[in-house]
């Protein structure tokens, strides 16, 4: 088979596969925050006990049910936050118009414009390039979330809000106690995983990401960060904000460059590139690649002259050739998902072979639409109504 011919559509299995309901999501948008301790606080029937994460969109607890006892992962939105992040991102794309009537007058005038190309994808791994409203992107969240159920991805039980509160919250049902599968510096070498252990949550990622995209979703932002443990070492995808949903039978050219760019492929790291021919799909398995050389290595591959270098520094051939395949520059070329699962590497010389994609795949979706996300959080839209 060609390689640089991606897989059919997820509508060509879906008459195979029985449509899935989605999920019951509780959301609660009258909830209560109160203080119990100088360092506790709790909302509703959760006691959130300490920060275990943090990132530019929110914060992550640790929350005790009160009743069940059983520990969730909260994870915590600021409203004045967002609607500050909003209203840069508002600025931003009044001055992007204003730059672009510029160029056009440059260009009617005789003046020639460089095209603008990143530096390196090395200075920009924790930046975000996309100039979607915040709120939008925590209601796309909310939206793939309450549909997803697979071992492999993070699964969101509850949506509460607090009216009178600055704090949105997302209640997430796993609790990945071993937290970040590794974490990433670009100045510091991470301790690496030995090549059955980095082989052993590989495959997790590939199940995972397989069930998105069957079900017309590419993340968008795969990274060591967004991959978290939980207590048996089962991998559990998160941080969905960034990601994009496709129709049934349609292509899955994405339509922004929102992710770390450390992990992007080079068709997304020239701004010149129109949006509209690149693959997310094939997007996804380069960062694939990316992820993988972090676990056997301890950083990101580009930290290095040249991938020939630090190709010699990896002994087995077949990883070897895994790396070449993810990290393909054309996408085109690049390793699709159905020869991934099925690659000497991943299968161990095929002593392990992987579970059927018709089995991983076995729950298909029902379409998420564009009121879906509209409808994602009814608190989140109203506030979104306010700022506007």
């Amino acid at each position: 088979m060609t390689i640089g011919v991606l897989p059919p559509s997820p509508s060509s299995h879906h008459a195979q596969r029985q449509l899935s309901p989605p999920p019951i999501v509780m959301e609660t948008t009258d909830a209560t925050t109160s203080q119990t301790t100088e360092s506790v606080k709790k909302i509703n029937r959760y006691l959130l006990e300490k920060e275990i994460g943090h990132g530019t969109s929110g914060r992550v607890h640790l929350a005790l049910h009160v009743d069940t006892h059983q520990h969730y992962a909260i994870k915590e939105f600021s409203k004045s936050c967002l609607r500050k992040r909003e209203q840069i991102a508002r600025m931003k794309r009044r001055r992007h118009s204003s730059s672009c009537c510029s160029n056009s007058n440059n260009r009617r005038s005789g003046t020639v414009v460089m095209p603008v190309r990143w530096a390196g994808p090395q200075k920009l791994q924790n930046t975000y390039t996309s100039c979607n409203n915040p709120f939008d992107l925590i209601r796309t969240e909310v939206a793939i979330l309450k549909n997803l159920r697979h071992r492999n991805i993070i699964t969101l039980y509850e949506v509460l809000d607090d009216p009178n509160n600055d704090s949105l919250y997302m209640v997430v049902m796993d609790m990945a106690q071993k937290g970040i599968i590794m974490h990433i510096d670009l100045h510091k070498t991470a301790t690496p995983y030995t090549e059955k252990m980095a082989r052993y949550y590989f495959r997790q990622v590939i199940l995972g990401i397989e069930y998105l995209h069957f079900n017309g979703i590419v993340h968008k932002d795969i990274k060591p960060d967004n991959l978290l443990l939980s207590q048996e070492d089962v991998v559990k995808i998160v941080d969905f904000g960034v990601s994009e949903m496709f129709i049934q039978g349609g292509g899955d050219n994405i339509t922004s460059t929102a992710g770390s760019p450390a992990f992007m492929p080079p068709e997304l790291c020239n701004l010149v590139s129109p949006l509209g021919s690149v693959s997310g799909k094939a997007a996804d398995i380069w960062s694939m690649g990316v992820t993988l050389y972090c676990l056997v290595h301890g950083h990101v591959p580009f930290a290095s002259e040249g991938l020939l270098d630090l190709y010699e520094k990896i002994k087995q051939q077949p990883l070897i050739h895994l790396l070449e395949k993810l990290l393909e520059k054309d996408p085109t070329k690049r390793i699709r998902m159905r020869e991934l699962r099925h690659h000497p590497w991943v299968t161990h010389d095929g002593k392990e072979p992987m579970i059927p994609e018709k089995e991983n795949c076995a729950s298909v979706l029902t379409s998420i639409t564009e009121k879906d996300i509209h409808n994602a959080i009814t608190k989140v839209r109203h506030i979104f109504t306010v700022v506007k």
